[in-house]
């Protein structure tokens, strides 16, 4: 088959095509022949050697996939040859066939196709479970959302309006703003630094809000902490500012809030402890629940026209660049512009 092998830290630049043999599942896993794959930053980062989580060299990347599952493991039940499905990976995905454990592979419904399950599972995973999980987001509260046309940002504010919350959008940039608001929220704020908290006051009422989404960090962060309400809650999802803050404990003393850290690798495996199979069925719930809203057209997935495989750079160039909004896929398997 073919696949994308790291033989050694570099810059993605460096990826290229070879033919090595197709991996086999064993106990608790299954094949798929991989239609499609999301490329992300933080598989730059990986094949850099600069991610917290260094696979062994040679490995081929790519941890969020879609396609048909080929073969099934000793002992897999759940799954059978012919069956659509979703995965992520611990690595594998740029690759003909790749090998995803049950635990983090999901049906994917009838009504939904493959270029759009590709791109759910790490962004709509992270929202959901980050809004619903940690920051236990109820109707008729008002949720703050830091980069509201990004990755996870879009899939926070589709998923914080279906939860009935009003959905403030802070993004960098006024054509961002609209994308994020077409998608669902109520309103939007471009952030100019040192002036959010009263942006947000004068668009909910003159109140501050009871919960931040935020996979920004740096200087936004501490903006946070004056936009939550007293027994607010602050989402720690990410650093894209490439700042890590650092959190004054008087502040969230004073105030009676919450920052809560949130980190969806620790439930698919990438944690200190691989926890996927303790939260198998918490995990298969969630996304049971995520494809039945696409399916339902209550939710978007956001994407771009997916490249040709053999364009892996350019993909990863137009991630680099923030060439588009939403994911950007690479497509292995399957006709060119088809749904399948």
């Amino acid at each position: 088959m073919k696949a994308f092998v790291c033989e050694k830290w570099m810059h993605y630049s460096e990826l290229a095509l070879q033919e090595v043999a197709p991996p086999t599942p064993s106990a608790g896993q299954v094949s798929i022949a991989v239609h499609f794959a999301a490329v992300s930053f933080g598989q730059t980062l990986i094949v850099a050697g600069k991610y917290q989580r260094k696979p062994p060299l040679p490995f081929v990347p790519g941890t969020e996939i879609s396609g048909v599952v080929l073969e099934v493991g000793p002992d897999v039940t759940e799954f059978a040859p012919g069956d659509r499905v979703a995965a992520i990976l611990d690595w594998g995905g740029y690759a003909e066939v790749a090998v995803a454990t049950v635990a983090t592979t999901w049906h994917v419904p009838d009504g939904v196709s493959l270029a759009v399950a590709a791109s759910v599972p790490l962004t709509y995973g992270t929202a959901y479970a980050a809004l619903h999980w940690r920051g236990r987001i109820k109707a008729g509260e008002t949720l703050l959302v830091y980069g509201a046309a990004g990755g996870v940002g879009l899939p926070a504010v589709q998923l914080g309006r279906l939860a009935n919350a009003n959905v403030i959008a802070v993004a960098g940039s006024d054509d961002r703003v609209k994308v994020a608001m077409g998608y669902g929220a109520h309103s939007g704020i471009v952030h100019s630094e040192g002036q959010l908290s009263q942006q947000v006051r004068d668009l909910n009422g003159g109140h501050n809000v009871e919960l931040v989404f935020d996979p920004v960090g740096g200087a936004l962060f501490d903006e946070a902490l004056r936009c939550v309400k007293p027994e607010g809650r602050v989402l720690i999802v990410g650093f894209a500012s490439g700042e890590i803050p650092k959190i004054p404990a008087n502040i969230l003393l004073v105030k009676n809030i919450e920052a809560i850290g949130f980190n969806f690798g620790f439930y698919v495996g990438w944690g200190l402890t691989d926890e996927r199979e303790y939260y198998k069925q918490r995990l298969r719930i969630m996304m049971e629940t995520i494809f039945a809203h696409i399916a339902a057209g209550e939710l978007q997935s956001i994407s771009s026209k997916p490249y040709p495989m053999v364009r892996l750079t350019e993909a990863f160039d137009a991630v680099v660049e923030r060439q588009s909004i939403g994911r950007i896929l690479i497509q292995i398997a399957g006709d060119m512009g088809t749904s399948a």
